[in-house]
């Protein structure tokens, strides 16, 4: 509200004072005008701002104007703010913090670094910063939606600030990436103990409305003496997480000068990553499926590998993430399904080719037509390809997923359900589509003889699907003690080193 109020008074010899009445009130204020006045000069307006208590501000305008005979006129005008006042704690509170957890954002903790690398010696002394990122945050959202994402960032963030309490702060950097500033720890063994701490009360179940969702997070560490920028700080903080995300599991590490070559490393492998295709330099490796009764081969997996010009064979667990990352794997995908297409031309007809399809290439709308240009080109049967899908392609719009596994289906091609028993294992796939075969994850396998809880998964698993007639292939077989233990729970087709290692086309031989 703005109000106008005008009276007359005599001028002083130095200061101006009026008594101004400000209506509506029953409180007097005494206003004065900052600047001594001198007769013949012009007089300009003056801005005050009272403070009538905590919450309560008024704006005062005054505007003095020669009457004449000596008297000016003072125009005070009122403008009550404290709605301003507020709106702008309301932005600044915003600007430094994040609204759904109301933890410092990444602008806040920026500027408590600087501030933390302006102290001296023994002050950043058993200073560490940790950033962390929560493994499998998106299939969250995708699966149990974003209302549920929310709530466990909320429950995780609260979690955070009851172990680190007064001893730092907590702030949210965006997404599932969160940040821990310590301002103190005794040592390189305490600051392990405390990330321990902090992983085991993370990691705690969260029950939210009945679901029931498991924690995974990993933590990137680094201590802050020593380094010169809060951007310095945080980038190799970073490189520490990506590093500890590739271990896999809830797990920190501690920031290495040999995170820069790596990731150096890595830039560079994203670099020539993107010639690859075009100066041909991928291949397909194979390996079988075996009959273990017979040792005949049912089919061969189509295995990608990159024969880099300098760094020679790259791991595909090293540069298949990366070609995920850019979007270069649906290029790349295709071409190793035409490849592994003509390949198989020349096979025996009672052997089958099986290719494995990322969740990008797969929810790309013209994927099917893709598989039948690629079956055309090589003049291969559809019968003999089999492609080899991960549960993380099914836990997007399951609608348009099922419409593509039924238009493929439909063509003749059998669809595999690789590495189940990880991540979020679901019946309801099962229950929805009927697929052709599943395939067992090694990490039950490499558990045999070791946990008995392994086992009984791995036979409840087996029981599960005989009953729903859907043929298993166990892979990650690797020694005659596997191969037995597996045989005897009624599995007979199975995959590993113990039959043989991925192998060029050239010389691969054919287990008939």
């Amino acid at each position: 509200m703005l109000t106008a109020h005008s009276f007359a008074a005599r001028k002083t010899t130095s200061w101006l004072r009026a008594l101004v009445l400000l209506g509506g009130t029953s409180i007097t204020y005494l206003a004065w005008a900052i600047n001594a006045l001198d007769e013949s000069e012009s007089v300009s307006p003056n801005n005050i701002i009272v403070q009538l208590d905590e919450s309560l501000y008024l704006g005062l305008t005054i505007t003095l104007g020669l009457l004449g005979l000596g008297a000016w006129q003072y125009i005070v005008q009122r403008q009550e703010i404290e709605r301003r006042i507020i709106a702008e704690g309301r932005a600044r509170h915003l600007a430094y913090h994040d609204s759904l957890t109301g933890l410092g954002n990444r602008r806040s903790l920026e500027e408590e670094l600087t501030r933390r690398l302006a102290c001296k010696g023994d002050d950043l002394t058993g200073s560490a910063i940790l950033m962390l990122d929560f493994d499998h945050f998106k299939k969250i959202n995708d699966v149990h939606g974003h209302a549920t994402g929310d709530a466990f960032l909320r429950i995780v963030s609260t979690r955070m600030i009851q172990v680190v309490q007064s001893g730092g702060s907590v702030g949210r950097l965006g997404g599932d990436e969160f940040a821990v500033i310590l301002k103190k720890y005794s040592g390189g063994a305490d600051l392990g103990i405390f990330v321990r701490r902090l992983i085991s009360a993370i990691c705690e179940p969260i029950d939210i409305d009945g679901v029931v969702l498991m924690p995974e997070v990993s933590i990137g560490v680094v201590e802050i003496e020593g380094t010169k920028s809060s951007n310095d700080l945080l980038r190799r903080a970073d490189l520490a997480l990506y590093r500890a995300k590739s271990e896999q599991g809830s797990c920190f590490l501690l920031y290495e000068p040999l995170m820069e070559e790596d990731f150096l490393r890595r830039q560079a492998l994203l670099r020539d990553l993107s010639q690859a295709l075009i100066l041909g330099q991928f291949c397909v490796f194979y390996q079988p499926l075996v009959d273990s009764e017979s040792g005949r081969a049912s089919s061969y997996e189509a295995l990608l590998r990159w024969k880099h010009p300098e760094h020679g064979l790259i791991s595909p667990m090293e540069f298949v993430p990366l070609a995920e990352e850019t979007g270069l794997i649906s290029s790349i995908g295709e071409w190793v399904l035409y490849q592994a297409c003509q390949d198989a031309v020349a096979w025996p007809e009672t052997i089958k080719v099986s290719v494995n399809v990322s969740p990008r290439q797969f929810l790309d709308g013209s994927f099917p037509s893709t598989v039948q240009a690629a079956l055309a080109a090589a003049g291969l049967s559809s019968s003999r390809l089999v492609l080899e899908i991960t549960e993380s392609v099914l836990l997007h719009d399951s609608d348009a997923n099922m419409d593509i596994l039924r238009k493929i289906r439909a063509a003749g091609v059998a669809i595999a359900l690789d590495d189940f028993g990880t991540g979020f294992s679901s019946l309801s796939y099962l229950q929805n589509f009927p697929f052709d075969t599943v395939k067992i994850d090694r990490s039950f396998v490499q558990r045999i003889g070791t946990s008995m809880q392994s086992e009984k998964i791995l036979r409840a698993i087996m029981e599960l699907f005989a009953a729903l007639g859907t043929p298993v292939t166990v892979e990650g077989i690797e020694t005659e003690a596997q191969k037995e233990w597996v045989s005897r729970i009624g599995c007979r087709d199975m995959q590993g080193y113990l039959f043989d290692h991925p192998r060029p086309l050239a010389d691969i031989r054919m287990l008939r």
